[in-house]
């Protein structure tokens, strides 16, 4: 916050104060405003699948299989998986010469796009990894919320004649809304702080398409050596998420019944 009011650079040794010239800049700024408009795509997008994602696979985990383990692994492998491992096997699948994405496509006599290259279609793609990577953790979340369900709830469902639908529907999804709002923030929280995959698979790019908040702040810091205004911009995403957390405090008050 100290620095967000300074010119720090990085080179010189005592940065000067300058008020709120900072937050200024920054409001004023164009590329600021559109990368909060990429994060807030790029947040509810991920946000939502994750969650809709996660309960369906936490769905699958907890259904009596003999691949029941060996889903629970796969799902839950791509979270603990490095970001540049991540990248390098992504930006290998998603190339627009030789990826065996394209190359499927092209076999089935469909044009392969530019993935990462192209401003269409790069956000969805940075999309796209960052479910991949992240779904596992709310899919565990999830089946530990299914597990902590009592069985009766839902044998008495059946008894009464209620499908399986109905089941899932009218209680055991209701059941788990404490665990939904928590996977939701955490996976809210966790999109509006990424910036390694953008910096990995296109580096803001192209156009700025997927030029995300946390990576702006990371370029201004690091990149242009403007650590007052990345630590302004830092500030600007501390509150942001902090209003999240406000948010979700009131909404599990009003709306999340825990008994």
């Amino acid at each position: 916050m100290y620095l967000s009011l300074t010119d720090a650079d990085m080179l010189q040794p005592r940065p000067n104060l300058v008020g709120l010239q900072n937050y200024s800049a920054m409001f004023a700024n164009p590329e600021f405003w559109r990368s909060m408009t990429v994060t807030a795509i790029f947040a509810l997008s991920v946000t939502f699948l994750e969650v809709a994602l996660g309960m369906a696979l936490a769905f699958l985990m907890n259904a009596p299989t003999r691949l029941q383990r060996l889903l629970r692994g796969a799902v839950f492998t791509p979270v603990v998986v490095s970001i540049a491992a991540t990248a390098v096997v992504w930006n290998y699948l998603l190339s627009p010469a030789s990826g065996p994405v394209n190359q499927a496509l092209g076999a089935v006599g469909l044009p392969g796009p530019g993935w990462l290259s192209d401003p269409n279609t790069a956000l969805a793609s940075v999309i796209l990894v960052a479910t991949w990577k992240g779904v596992g953790l709310p899919a565990v979340l999830f089946l530990s919320g299914l597990q902590a369900i009592p069985r009766e709830l839902e044998e008495a469902a059946v008894i009464d004649g209620a499908t399986r639908a109905q089941v899932a529907g009218r209680v055991t999804i209701p059941l788990l809304a404490p665990t939904t709002m928590v996977v939701f923030f955490i996976s809210l929280v966790g999109t509006f702080q990424s910036y390694g995959l953008v910096l990995l698979l296109t580096g803001g790019g192209p156009a700025g398409s997927t030029n995300l908040l946390g990576y702006y702040i990371y370029q201004n810091a690091f990149s242009f050596f403007q650590m007052g205004f990345a630590s302004a911009l830092s500030v600007a995403l501390f509150l942001l998420l902090l209003g999240l957390g406000l948010l979700q405090l009131k909404l599990s008050e009003r709306r999340v019944h825990y008994q």
